[in-house]
């Protein structure tokens, strides 16, 4: 281009001082048109290179995630095809579930297995301790009862001797009867025995209750480590529901967004592995570009800045895009962990930047496969009239393509 400018100013001075002689060719004027010349070009230059980035190191890329089998087995049915065209949740393959749905009905015996061996016990336990409850229940009642009978008893005893010792005074008065007298004695007696051994009947009861006390405290303790552990041994079998449940999910593979496959292998009757197995090319919106520039344009080069792309894909026509940014790292600057010193670095060439694009036009029916490298021109806010020399530049670029078509 710059040849070309300076082809255009010396046919200028040309015609201005050869053809029509509207100037004199002398000295002076050959010495100011040669200075004016040298130093114009090296302004438009110096302006053009530095205000107006460019880059023949363009690349249509796009977002791609790597479609991984979750779980081994055997592919059954492969539904994508070769850059179709696929919604987010359309099925892309499917293995045999067999295998991962046994797994998953064995899960969900055992976790009803488990659901009624812990609900038994919990029953069983609530039984014991209501039993245990209903005899300390019954134990005390008895004691109670047998309470009550001893102060009966005892209050018998009590007026039997108050009437021994009131007879026994009047038999010594020669006023009482010697037959009351023995009477009272033997009522006495009899009384006596009958309060110790109603006493021997409730400490027996008693010893009863206090075993009974036991046996229900460790029939409660029994049921409350029963209810406690129950969650526990549901919640170990519901992960291995769950986790069988997920397998057998995963024997069925479906699109993690809108886009497409390309370059699938995958066919039915594949044993897969875990790990990746195929490539989906996100297509939400237009393609990107990634542009490599020269570092001297990392603070020329501001965000939303408008941009004309030329690809050999599309010859003769040109693309617009806009900055969304500048990667603020590369791999060449990345440290890593070595456990050792670093050493001197040698020089190295200076890496180059880069610039993510996004294209702005309609690219509806027409075909751009990622990887598609190109030109890109990027209009500086400085100086912006001499965009229009990298925009002759770019059109010069796309209408070659049409000639220079490579092999």
């Amino acid at each position: 281009m710059i040849a070309f400018l300076a082809a255009v100013y010396c046919i200028g001075l040309y015609l201005i001082f050869i053809k029509f002689r509207w100037l004199p060719f002398n000295l002076l004027a050959q010495v100011l048109v040669g200075a004016v010349g040298f130093i114009g070009l090296l302004i438009v230059l110096f302006g053009m290179n530095y205000t107006q980035p460019f880059s023949i190191g363009t690349t249509v890329s796009g977002v791609t995630t790597q479609i991984e089998a979750r779980v081994p087995g055997k592919v059954i049915e492969v539904d994508v095809k070769d850059d179709r065209f696929v919604k987010k949740g359309d099925v892309l393959f499917k293995m045999d579930p067999q295998p991962y749905a046994d797994q998953l009905q064995h899960s969900q015996a055992s976790y009803a297995e488990s659901e009624i061996r812990t609900s038994t016990a919990i029953l069983q336990d609530t039984q014991t301790v209501n039993s245990a409850t209903a005899q300390t229940q019954a134990l005390q009642a008895e004691i109670s009862a047998t309470q009550a009978a001893i102060g009966a008893t005892q209050s018998q005893l009590n007026l039997a001797k108050t009437r021994l010792k009131e007879y026994t005074e009047l038999k010594s008065k020669n006023a009482g009867s010697l037959f009351e007298v023995e009477k009272y004695e033997t009522d006495v007696k009899a009384l006596t025995d009958q309060v110790l051994a109603q006493n021997q009947q409730m400490a027996a009861q008693k010893q009863q209750l206090v075993a009974a006390q036991a046996q229900l405290v460790q029939a409660q303790t029994a049921l409350q480590e029963a209810i406690k552990i129950q969650p526990e041994i549901l919640a170990a079998a519901k992960a291995e529901v769950t986790g069988a449940q997920w397998s057998v999910d995963q024997t069925t593979v479906v699109a993690p967004d809108d886009g497409y496959v390309t370059q699938v292998t995958l066919r039915p009757g594949t044993m897969v592995s875990i790990g990746p197995v195929m490539v989906f090319v996100n297509q939400r919106s237009n393609p990107l570009l990634v542009a490599t520039v020269m570092q001297n344009y990392v603070n020329v080069v501001k965000p939303g800045a408008e941009a004309e792309v030329a690809i050999p894909a599309l010859p003769g026509k040109i693309l617009h895009a806009k900055v969304l940014g500048i990667e603020k790292a590369t791999g060449s600057g990345a440290l890593y962990p070595e456990g050792r010193l670093k050493r001197a670095y040698e020089p190295a060439i200076p890496d180059r930047m880069y610039v993510v694009l996004n294209l702005e036009d309609d690219l509806k029916d027409i075909v751009i496969p990622i990887g598609t490298n190109g030109w890109v021109s990027i209009r500086g806010e400085d100086w912006k009239d001499l965009f229009i020399i990298r925009q002759v530049i770019m059109r010069w670029y796309t209408w070659t393509n049409y000639v220079f078509t490579g092999y």
